[in-house]
């Protein structure tokens, strides 16, 4: 039982690190450095232009901002446009970011994450864990995180990390992992 219980601990441990696909997006990347990380704060569409699924395919299926960012208020669904500020914080390569979506020029919907400047993106402190069941005996945890950046035309870029596991008694092993990314429109 011991053995169970140290394995089931060290499975959970690995299974909660966020690993993206740098090749979905690497032909489409501005590198942000902290010495232009300004060039992130701007206004951009709500709505996505560009999807790219887990396979690195571009999809007809675009998403919003809400979605992408794992956001379940179910008020925030129909805006216009997104405001990003970020501000550096003491620690190194550490910014807060400030997101404001609007609505008819108007903030209606307002948040902020901590984020850590990472091979030229935003790893963003967004990453949320949903177990349920006994995990890997009977049961499994949902994990997500979000980085941002821009593309080379300077539009915003959010790459999303779902990781879905889970068994039955160590034996039925199941779940996916998914990568996505979504480019929105830089408007000023």
């Amino acid at each position: 039982m011991k053995k169970y219980l140290i394995f089931s601990i060290l499975i959970s441990i690995l299974n909660s690190c966020a690993t993206f696909s740098r090749k979905m997006i690497k032909d489409d990347l501005s590198v942000i450095t902290k010495e232009n990380v300004s060039v992130i704060d701007g206004e951009y569409d709500f709505k996505g232009y560009e999807h790219i699924n887990s396979a690195g395919k571009i999809s007809e299926q675009t998403r919003d901002f809400a979605g992408m960012m794992d956001l379940t208020n179910t008020k925030i669904a129909d805006y216009d446009k997104v405001v990003i500020k970020s501000k550096a914080l003491d620690k190194k390569k550490k910014y807060k970011l400030e997101f404001k979506l609007l609505k008819n020029d108007s903030v209606k919907y307002s948040f902020t994450y901590n984020g850590t400047l990472k091979n030229g993106l935003f790893m963003l402190s967004n990453y949320t864990s949903k177990c349920h069941g006994i995990p890997f005996l009977l049961g499994g945890c949902r994990s997500f995180q979000s980085r941002i950046g821009l593309t080379g035309q300077k539009d915003l870029l959010i790459q999303d990390y779902y990781d879905n596991s889970g068994a039955a008694l160590f034996i039925m092993w199941a779940g996916y992992t998914i990568n996505y990314a979504e480019k929105f429109k830089r408007i000023q």
